[in-house]
Parts: C-alpha cells; sequence; structure tokens
C-alpha cells in the first residue's frame, strides 16, 4: 500500500506515484480522502469527503461505490494534481471596503483546491475530478446575460501570514487598482481562475497574480495573469497549468454591488 498522507498532506501527494499490489493508494487533502487501485488494465476510484481528522485511517473504512476506468495499456500508478474550479468564482470580502481612485490594494484569496487524477505519460489522460470543498452555485450577470459560476465568502486578507496556509487550499494574490475617477467598492469579485497556473511553494500552493485595473462602470476592468509564481512564492514550481490559457491581458466585468443573486456559500 502507499499512503500519500505525510506531514503536510496538502503538499505531499501531488505528483506522479506507483502503485504496486493490490492494497489502495491513500491521499488524503483535507478534508477529502481519495483511494486509488490498479486492477490489471483498470483504475479504480473511490472517494470520502468526511470530516478531518488529525490522523487518517489507513484506508478507507466501508469506501463509497468504485468508479473505474479501462485503460488502453496496464497503468502502473496514478498521478494527482491540484487544479482550481471549473468556473469562475464570484468572491465576497467579508468586510467590503472602498478604493479610492488612484489607490491600489493588493489581497490574498484562499481558494479551496480540486483534485485532479491522471493516468501518467505523456498525454497525461485526466480520469476524475474531485473538490476538497464544494461551493454554492450563484449566477453573475443579470436575467438576460450572465454566467454560472461559484460562490466563495473570502476575508480578503491584505497579507500573506503562515496561518493562512492549509492543506486544501490555493493562495492566489490578486492586486486591485482604481484608475477610475470615482470610488470603487470591493463588494463583489469575479475571479477567473481557469486561466491561472498552479504552483508549489515550500509551505502552501499558489497561484499566479491576478492584475486587475478597473477603468470605470462602463468600461470594465483589464485584467493581466503574470503565468508565473508570485514574488511571494518567488522559488515555487509549476504544478498545473491553467484550464484555459489565457490572453496577454483581457477586459471583462469584475466588480458588482452586492445585489440580486447574492449566493449562499460561505468558505474563509
Amino acid at each position: 500500500m502507499t499512503d500519500s498522507t505525510g506531514p503536510f498532506p496538502g503538499l505531499y501527494p501531488w505528483g506522479h506515484h506507483r502503485i504496486v499490489g493490490e492494497d489502495p493508494l491513500i491521499a488524503r487533502i483535507g478534508a477529502l480522502s481519495v483511494a486509488v487501485q490498479v486492477r490489471g488494465d483498470e483504475i479504480w476510484v473511490s472517494h470520502d469527503g468526511g470530516a478531518p481528522s488529525e490522523v487518517p485511517p489507513p484506508h478507507p473504512v466501508d469506501p463509497p461505490e468504485w468508479s473505474r476506468w479501462a485503460a488502453a495499456v496496464n497503468p502502473e500508478g496514478i498521478e494527482i494534481l491540484p487544479v482550481l474550479p471549473d468556473r469562475p468564482l464570484v468572491l465576497q470580502p467579508e468586510k467590503p471596503f472602498h478604493l479610492l481612485p488612484g489607490a491600489r490594494a493588493r489581497i490574498y484569496v484562499r481558494v479551496p483546491v480540486w483534485v485532479q487524477l491522471r493516468i501518467p505519460g505523456q498525454r497525461g489522460i485526466p480520469l476524475r475530478e474531485l473538490p476538497a470543498l464544494i461551493l454554492s452555485d450563484t449566477w453573475w450577470g443579470d436575467f438576460t446575460e450572465g454566467e454560472l459560476c461559484y460562490w466563495l465568502h473570502i476575508g480578503a486578507r491584505r497579507t500573506a501570514p503562515p496561518e493562512i496556509f492549509a492543506p486544501d487550499r490555493i493562495i492566489c494574490p490578486v492586486e486591485l487598482t482604481n484608475q477610475a475617477r470615482e470610488d470603487l467598492p470591493v463588494e463583489k469579485i469575479l475571479l477567473r481562475c481557469e486561466h491561472l497556473t498552479v504552483f508549489r511553494g515550500s509551505h502552501s500552493l499558489w497561484s499566479d497574480e491576478v492584475l486587475v485595473r478597473y477603468r470605470g462602470e462602463e468600461v470594465g476592468s483589464v485584467l493581466e495573469m503574470s503565468g508565473k509564481a508570485p514574488p511571494e512564492a518567488a522559488q515555487a514550481t509549476s504544478l498545473a497549468p491553467p484550464r484555459t490559457p489565457p490572453a496577454r491581458s483581457l477586459t471583462a466585468r469584475t466588480f458588482a454591488r452586492i445585489r440580486g443573486f447574492p449566493g449562499i456559500g460561505m468558505v474563509t
């Protein structure tokens, strides 16, 4: 059996794992426990989202139903990668604030990680994705135009002390600049996380920084993703590429007032 819990379970399971014998590989990321078995040319996966504990069990107790995939060749293991959610996130700061014209604020968003299971190899065929925390659905836009997103209640921290690091969270630095002539109420922010890379730092998972330049309600915001590890984790290594590679910059509606479709999720 291979056990990928380790002393810091949010960092240790990532990467390629060989599975030898009939016992499953066990990976625990926060409250999510994942079991993977190789049986001949098949890969079997089960998961449990039970409450976290300091000492994970050596194997799942009465695991849920197994999902099975038949491969073209006998697989020797599994690749486990951290990825960001598969939809944009609507962020609501716990304590909304205003940016005066010309002001800048850097906030740190803790995004729940999604666990991606892949067959190792040059093509890296994905099998399944499992969220470490299930988020509530919400809508960004109006009744005639918009998109389905996830709702995330955030602390909008202005610093990144060690206590905010967690095994099942990705730290996303967001730099907000108000280039408009009026105050910018920071009440709801749309984070297009599908364009972000995931990096492995020494104590946490990070995304590249997002630069948001607000130019007014009618114009919207210009967004830039650096594509490299943020200054706070300059030596971090890339673990997972963005779901959708971004253009060098894009213009989008990024801010909204708290009204309509309020969402019900709360995560810090």
